[in-house]
């Protein structure tokens, strides 16, 4: 478990500010929180169903806050990085114009709802998608020994139609941003020429019509070796499609081949360079970005390899960029603008093909003003999802770019924090973890199940506790065991 100076240092991080600087760790004394149940969860739930239109009902879905609000150490501000993050996955998962707004239906804020038909998540039943990866489902007809717990459940789940109605929003965070949720959700297709056939984007017509705008660089924050990126103009806005190389000589050197990529039509193939893999970065209709990696045929991947490009954060939970969750964290404020051109100037081509070189390769002015305009379309979709959650209090007049780019740091902490007994409790419903470690120590199944250690102040390796025991997971077999809940889980 992370101590209170690593926490404290973290914080400084989150908020912007430079580790390094972070001051003694001080206890924050904040308005204690009263305790949400199970029952309050289900409660709200099915108060929201019942004053929502019939045939509206079973489009409702909830993302719930209640493990984190019951947790004294997460704090009223982390509950709101946590609100302005869901904001911000869910209309970057969203093929709509309109930006969505989750609302919370309880008064504490502990439960939020959208309407999934507003992602154009209804098309396919992408919410079915989700509970195929939720590794903590529990029903509730037969658990807990509550009459009125179980009713609240049995109507809940007959009127939004699915035993499943909600899932909680740190899981989501750290989940959906990466494959293989975050391309089913986004609808990703599986190659870079399906998704510009949809955007209206023609890379090789727009090369050879110069109507491309490139820059070549040596330094990239992720790059291992020369980059150089190429913008589109697509149906929302802008389309980056960057080209990666594993060396820096022969034809990955931008400078002697600054023509690429080979392809059928380019007069210009012998001074053609021969990329590795790259990222592609889009605009969303909503204003806000996707973004898809790919191999050097345009194939999608998961993840770039580690010899291409490398991510120093360890936003996934290594060095690997990894698609959505590590393009989230590193273009916090849309698209990068500390790069500079140094192929059109420095290229070695010579008539036709120099001339070919500075028609592609901008001017630094004509670059710059196609960044800015492209930045300003991210943040005002940014400051539209994230900004009622965000600009709070003393705020409230704060531009949305002095916040923090909040998916990241929730993720990070999600996937690299091991689950003690604290956190185990207030998963599992606890108001407290001594009363989980009482019933762990004396109970011979959940020792068996492999999780002794919360008794004994130990902890669990995340993926450890949501790892599949034949079809559920270790959380849900222990509150099988607690008669917490029924483990349900989708396949």
């Amino acid at each position: 478990r992370p101590t209170k100076e690593e926490i404290a240092l973290l914080k400084v991080w989150i908020d912007g500010g430079d580790p390094s600087a972070a001051p003694p760790v001080q206890e924050v004394k904040e308005e204690k929180r009263s305790f949400i149940g199970l029952k309050d969860s289900l409660t709200a739930m099915l108060a929201h169903q019942q004053r929502t239109e019939r045939d509206a009902r079973h489009y409702q879905r909830y993302f719930t806050l209640t493990n984190l609000y019951n947790n004294p150490a997460v704090s009223g501000k982390d509950l709101r990085l946590y609100e302005a993050a869901l904001a911000k996955l869910l209309n970057s998962l969203s093929w709509k114009r309109a930006i969505v707004v989750p609302q919370p239906v309880d008064e504490k804020r502990t439960v939020f709802v959208v309407d999934v038909r507003k992602l154009d998540w209804d098309r396919h039943n992408l919410w079915l998608e989700v509970l195929k990866a939720y590794p903590y489902g529990l029903t509730h007809r037969e658990y807990p020994d509550d009459d009125e717990t179980r009713k609240a459940a049995e109507d809940l789940y007959e009127l939004a139609g699915t035993e499943l109605p909600a899932v909680r929003i740190d899981w989501f965070i750290a989940t959906a941003a990466r494959p293989p949720l975050y391309h089913t959700l986004l609808q990703l297709p599986k190659d870079a020429k399906e998704l510009e056939h949809r955007l209206g984007v023609d890379v090789r017509q727009d090369i050879l019509n110069d109507e491309a705008t490139r820059a070549g660089f040596t330094k990239s924050g992720i790059s291992v070796h020369n980059r150089m990126v190429e913008r589109h103009e697509s149906r929302f806005g802008a389309y980056w499609k960057s080209y990666d190389f594993k060396s820096d000589d022969g034809t990955a050197n931008l400078n002697l081949f600054p023509l690429g990529p080979k392809f059928e039509g380019n007069p210009f193939n012998d001074q053609a360079f021969e990329h590795a893999g790259g990222e592609i970065i889009f605009n969303l209709p909503n204003g806000l970005q996707g973004y898809l990696l790919i191999n050097n045929k345009d194939e999608r991947i998961d993840e770039g390899p580690t010899e291409i490009v490398r991510d120093k954060t360890e936003t996934s939970g290594s060095v690997a960029v990894v698609t959505g969750i590590s393009c989230m964290s590193c273009h916090q404020h849309g698209m990068l603008k500390d790069f500079k051109d140094g192929v059109r100037l420095g290229a070695r081509s010579k008539g036709e093909a120099r001339d070919k070189v500075r028609k592609l390769y901008s001017e630094p002015g004509t670059m710059t003003k196609l960044l800015e305009e492209d930045e300003a379309r991210f943040l005002n979709g940014l400051d539209r999802a994230t900004g009622l959650f965000l600009k709070v209090g003393p705020d409230a007049k704060k531009d949305i770019q002095e916040f923090p780019e909040v998916i990241g740091p929730l993720a990070r902490l999600y996937r690299n924090k091991e689950v003690g007994a604290a956190e185990a409790a207030y998963e599992l419903g606890y108001k407290d973890a001594d009363a989980l470690k009482a019933v762990i120590e004396s109970n011979g199944e959940l020792v068996r199940l492999g999780i002794k250690a919360l008794s004994q102040d130990g902890t669990l390796k995340r993926d450890f506790w949501e790892s599949d025991k034949g079809l559920t997971s270790v959380f849900q077999e222990a509150a099988r065991i607690l008669r917490r809940g029924t483990p349900e889980r989708e396949r």
